[in-house]
């Protein structure tokens, strides 16, 4: 009986510390409101960042539905950031989530005007983890009218 006990209490602690591995970070941005059009530096900071991968911030127009992925984003690179505490990934020019990441938005790009619309940070697994949406969310900015 004791061996039963201690056989479910093991599987028991093993399924409820599963979610506990793909838990979504906790992503902060600072300032989000009123960013200069020109210059802005938006700090993100990190905790609970996946232990297998990194995450992508992109800058996208806001998804006409809440909750929806974006599909308008800018492409360009320096309008991207890649986020990980996984060596390999810092070995291949990830930037530390350790620390405060600073990201430098732009109020216009191809299809996109974040002075007149809403845009939004999107955090996304990065390309480890890919078809993984479990880290998707989105973060609300504007820049101001001048």
């Amino acid at each position: 009986m004791k061996k039963k006990f201690i056989a479910v209490l093991a599987v028991a602690l093993v399924v409820a510390a599963a979610p506990l591995a793909n838990a979504k970070a906790m992503v902060t941005a600072t300032p989000t409101k009123h960013l200069a059009q020109k210059g802005a530096v938006v700090k993100f900071k990190f905790s609970k960042l996946p232990t297998k991968n990194g995450v992508y911030i992109e800058e996208c127009m806001a998804p006409a539905t809440k909750g929806a992925t974006p599909t308008v984003c800018d492409s360009d690179q320096t309008a991207q950031a890649w986020v990980s505490n996984v060596k390999a990934d810092l070995a291949q020019g990830a930037t530390s989530g350790k620390g405060a990441v600073k990201f430098k938005p732009v109020p216009f790009f191809t299809n996109g005007d974040c002075v007149h619309t809403t845009c939004v940070f999107f955090i996304t697994n990065d390309h480890n983890a890919a078809g993984d949406k479990s880290q998707d969310q989105t973060i609300p900015f504007t820049f101001s009218a001048k």
